[in-house]
């Protein structure tokens, strides 16, 4: 199945881009898989463009010559390449994995660079798209690189969130939704390779535990292609995944020196396969209370039962290790419900200052959002089983609650609980109780 779901805010944006009364360097970047390239082609059907795609060919050149199909168009060196942009009929140019012209010519950035000052007359948009964050960051985002501050905007394509990812699978019901969510993420091209037909076990040995599967190597293929020495972040990822999520127990596990994690830990974090973050009341980091998770959810998957179980796999003893994955997969799962609720309440439309968890000690709320204005603070559990008692959940969240400094005696305090059902409810005016099937009603929506 081959989908285009929720891009309207991009597509909004670059035809706004499109209509703006001046030249435009715009870049478009994002892991790979995430549905940049098909942003782009959707958006180009919509104006006047040219769409080039870029490889490792050392006759690039050549390659856009024919892409550009038209007759004598021919270029010998990039200059004229970028005379031919400047004079074409098109509007808006789009060249797509532009870092690979950066491994080809090293040169290229400060070539379009240079090009750019005489361009920017000629009311073009340039579009460039890519995927090697590592790249990009080098030759457009970091402070120095050549397209530093010449960008006029930036867009950072995301993964899905578990509201859009209905239309994947027309036929799961609601728990098989959150289990496919929860495993894949938000990934389209993860989305597409589940058949909602099939129960999850089943996808989950033919798409996955298979070793003629797409996904059997998905991260590995990626991570090599990323970095040049993947090995540092392979294991730092599979540490973080197996729950060791503090600096010193990430250097001490993976036997890298905190001298050196950091940079490490910088790297992952911009290619978005980690995220650091710390209690949602504090508004600096320290080590002592700063944790690290896993990003995307294929990979905290994958390096949980799939990494984990290599070895196993390869002698081809799938059944064993998808019966493993049955048993843990319900635990597994509540941790990752844990995110869905976030995003439900980061979409309630009411407005919160910060939204995350709080820790400290042996004290952990899964969900606080706090308005810093208004000084409210809503607390929220979630409970990944059936029949919750909201009452005894409640009373262990208020609890809790007692040990969170700020703005205490002076703020109004709201509770949300989360469960897939409830044995009974609590009727108390600053107490929601949402279960699985109301979450899926306000996420739900049509087709595009």
């Amino acid at each position: 199945m081959i989908m285009f779901i929720d891009r309207d805010r991009e597509i909004e944006k670059l035809l706004e881009i499109a209509k703006s009364g001046k030249s435009e360097l715009v870049l478009v970047y994002g892991r790979r898989r995430v549905g940049k390239s098909r942003l782009l082609t959707e958006f180009s059907k919509k104006v006047n463009s040219l769409y080039l795609i870029s490889d490792l060919s050392e006759n690039i050149l050549d390659i856009f010559a024919k892409q550009i199909g038209e007759e004598f168009v021919r270029f010998n060196d990039w200059d004229d390449f970028f005379e031919y942009i400047s004079k074409c009929k098109y509007d808006v140019i789009i060249i797509d994995e532009f870092q690979y012209l950066y491994d080809i010519n090293k040169t290229w950035p400060s070539i379009l660079q240079r090009w750019w000052e005489k361009l920017k007359h000629a009311n073009k948009k340039i579009i460039l798209s890519g995927s090697l964050i590592s790249t990009i960051y080098k030759i457009a985002m970091g402070h120095g690189s050549a397209l530093y501050g010449r960008k006029t905007y930036e867009m950072n394509v995301k993964p899905l969130k578990f509201r859009d990812i209905h239309g994947f699978f027309p036929g799961y019901n609601a728990e098989e939704i959150v289990e496919a969510y929860s495993i894949l993420g938000g990934v389209p091209r993860y989305l597409e390779e589940f058949d909602s037909e099939k129960k999850i076990k089943e996808n989950i040995e033919e798409r996955i535990l298979d070793k003629n599967s797409f996904l059997y190597n998905e991260p590995f293929n990626l991570l090599f292609e990323e970095f040049r020495y993947p090995a540092p972040y392979i294991t730092i990822l599979s540490e973080i995944a197996a729950g060791y999520t503090r600096f010193a127990d990430i250097s001490s596990k993976s036997l890298i020196a905190g001298t050196k994690l950091p940079k490490y830990l910088l790297v992952l974090e911009r290619a978005g396969l980690i995220r650091k973050s710390i209690p949602v009341t504090e508004k600096r980091q320290k080590s002592k209370t700063t944790r690290y998770k896993v990003a995307d959810m294929f990979y905290n998957f994958w390096f949980n039962f799939v990494f984990t179980n290599k070895s196993s796999l390869e002698q081809g003893k799938v059944s064993w290790i998808s019966s493993l994955i049955s048993r843990d997969l319900n635990s597994y799962v509540g941790r990752c419900f844990e995110e869905i609720c976030i995003q439900f309440v980061a979409d309630s439309g009411i407005k919160y200052t910060r939204i995350g968890s709080w820790w400290h000690k042996d004290k952990e709320i899964n969900i606080v959002a706090i308005d810093d204005n208004s000084k409210s603070i809503l607390f929220g559990e979630c409970k990944w089983k059936n029949n919750v008692d909201a009452g005894s959940v409640l009373k262990d969240l208020k609890e809790k609650a007692t040990h969170v400094e700020w703005n205490a005696g002076m703020r109004k305090e709201n509770y949300i609980i989360f469960a897939k059902s409830f044995s009974n409810l609590v009727n108390e005016g600053n107490v929601m109780c949402i279960e699985l099937k109301d979450i899926i009603k306000s996420f739900a929506k049509p087709d595009n």
